[in-house]
């Protein structure tokens, strides 16, 4: 019995102060307000999200990617797969056809444009619902974090 109490105490600590559930549980309702907005598109947000990062970045390499979004490597494989049968990517060897670097296609670069005043929507209404400060708060700790990547 005593085990079975300490238990639901720590629980209790985790459920009232765990950074990692609450990160999640924010992404969560933030993801799917971005996905519910841009699904007309045929899009979701964590594949504009990789769009946008090859479109801002040139012709990288699936690593460069990775680590720009923090991606293991089998979920941008399978994001990638997905965009690719839809013709919204390509994939071309480098020189030494080893490694290949991933750039958007016509109708690649025509999703991120159709759907950029969507995303706007979203944008809009994710701030309206967390609030100012807490956008700032936000976009500066993502600064801290990833600056390089997200002023390109």
């Amino acid at each position: 019995m005593k085990q079975n109490q300490q238990a639901k105490m720590c629980a209790r600590q985790m459920r009232q102060k765990c950074l990692a559930m609450r990160v999640r549980l924010i992404n969560r309702i933030i993801s799917r307000i971005y996905d519910d907005v841009l699904r007309p598109h045929g899009i979701k947000g964590s594949q504009m999200s990789i769009l946008a990062a090859i479109s801002a970045s040139g012709r990288p390499g699936p690593s460069e990617i990775c680590r720009m979004l923090h991606l293991d490597v089998s979920t941008l494989s399978r994001n990638v797969s997905r965009m690719k049968k839809k013709g919204w990517l390509k994939i071309s060897p480098v020189k030494d056809r080893r490694a290949h670097v991933l750039h958007l296609t016509d109708a690649g670069n025509r999703r991120i444009v159709d759907a950029y005043s969507s995303w706007q929507v979203a944008q809009e209404r994710v701030e309206k619902i967390i609030g100012a400060d807490n956008t700032t708060a936000i976009s500066k700790l993502a600064d801290d974090f990833f600056g390089p990547y997200l002023a390109q």
